[in-house]
């Protein structure tokens, strides 16, 4: 097999941008290769752009954002064939690609050249301009008079019925194959006017379980720094205050103001720091930074006693996988595919997102009931073994690219001379 990854960027995110799945046909002795806009990894088979390309990029991320022509600016993706690593793929699978790498007018003529696949990791290439529509049911009629243009991506202006109809004019001359790793984002492919005639595939993600050990909870704590004896409850403070709303931080920290403390309690915060001062007294708080290391991820989670991920949107929920994989329940929000990752309630509890004080509610009672807490985290460890293995996940994969490989593609490009 020779399969070409495409994604924003390599080592960020490696967990499932792509770059997992491109090591691993290489150690099983597939040819695989990944281009990318930014590389920070010393791997000869991921491919950049220049520091110019870095550069242009950004431009073109505030460059849609001013215009509101989302998806529709980018030139990256008409080089593409001009690269050896395009050329010499059998497949080729587009990760994080949106709307800034692979513009919409060239997804067309790309997709005909090489087989394509796409995992979507949200539903952006279903709507006008958001990567999470929310209430909004608009992106199954055509988007237009866009009730929340700042909401990621944000717009200045709405454009959002014009780029809805790009998607609609330019979709059905893309031969492309859909992966999802939800049933929640199958549904809602399904219910897709742009995307349902598409073939949707659903592979869950998977976690190589020797890199999640079974880790002693106290061990952790203490090379932590936990104080001994105190409660202990892991969350993702995002970057950038447009995730803040959907990945329910409002909310969660109202829980937290409102939460009755009966004995001490840490907050081990990923990613984001600084942004907690106020909650400084109540809680002893660690922020970690942005952490990509498994290994430090895990001892984190292991930690905890609950790992909190109350988002307003989800289409899988990674982060709540790992914590399971970890023997720590995860608090979710309902109506997410969060709930189908945590099989809500065995491996988690799911409240109404948006809801503070049932949110504080959860906490007080699981921090208050061990045994409870155990039984969750015993099952999340069981439903991580048995069904999201990444053997498993792999696998799927490899069938599918071996699957579309044998397809003949609509036009083929000219192979170098020689």
């Amino acid at each position: 097999m020779r399969v070409l990854q495409i994604t924003l960027r390599d080592l960020v995110g490696q967990r499932f941008n792509g770059y997992r799945l491109h090591r691993t046909l290489r150690e099983r002795g597939h040819e695989s290769s990944m281009l990318v806009v930014q590389k920070r990894s010393e791997d000869p088979d991921i491919h950049a752009y220049s520091r110019a390309g870095e550069l242009a990029e950004r431009g073109l991320y505030a460059s849609e954002r001013v215009s509101s022509l989302q998806g529709l600016l980018s030139p990256f993706g008409w080089s593409f064939p001009l690269r050896r690593c395009f050329r010499d793929a059998q497949v080729v699978h587009w990760h994080l690609v949106y709307p800034h790498f692979i513009g919409l007018p060239s997804m067309p003529w790309l997709a005909r050249l090489r087989p394509t696949v796409w995992t979507l990791h949200d539903p952006w290439a279903m709507t006008g301009h958001c990567v999470h529509p929310l209430e909004c049911g608009r992106w199954k009629t055509g988007c237009g008079r866009c009730p929340d243009l700042s909401r990621n991506f944000a717009v200045w202006f709405d454009t959002t019925a014009l780029v809805w109809r790009a998607k609609r004019a330019l979709y059905p001359r893309t031969p492309l194959t859909l992966v999802v790793a939800s049933r929640w984002m199958k549904d809602r492919v399904a219910a897709s006017p742009l995307l349902r005639s598409w073939p949707c595939h659903v592979i869950p993600f998977g976690l190589e379980l020797d890199r999640w050990p079974r880790l002693d909870r106290e061990a952790c704590r203490a090379r932590l720094g936990v104080p001994a004896g105190a409660k202990v409850l892991a969350f993702r403070m995002p970057r950038g205050f447009r995730q803040h709303g959907i990945k329910g931080i409002p909310w969660l920290l109202e829980a937290l103001r409102r939460l009755p403390l009966h004995q001490p309690v840490t907050l081990i915060v990923f990613e984001e720091k600084g942004l907690l001062e106020d909650l400084r007294g109540k809680y002893s708080i660690l922020e970690l930074g942005w952490v990509d290391d498994e290994s430090r991820i895990a001892e984190a989670l292991a930690a905890a006693d609950l790992f909190l991920m109350p988002s307003a949107a989800e289409s899988f929920g990674l982060m709540a996988l790992e914590a399971m994989a970890c023997g720590t329940p995860v608090v979710v929000s309902a109506g997410t595919a969060l709930v189908e990752t945590t099989r809500a309630p065995e491996a988690g509890v799911a409240v109404s997102p948006g809801d503070a004080p049932a949110l504080t509610q959860a906490i007080e009672r699981l921090l208050a009931d061990g045994s409870l807490r155990a039984s969750l985290g015993r099952r999340g460890r069981e439903i991580v073994e048995a069904e999201h293995s990444y053997e498993d996940y792999f696998r799927r994969h490899v069938e599918l690219y071996r699957a579309l490989s044998e397809r003949p593609t609509t036009n083929r490009i000219a192979e170098p001379q020689a």
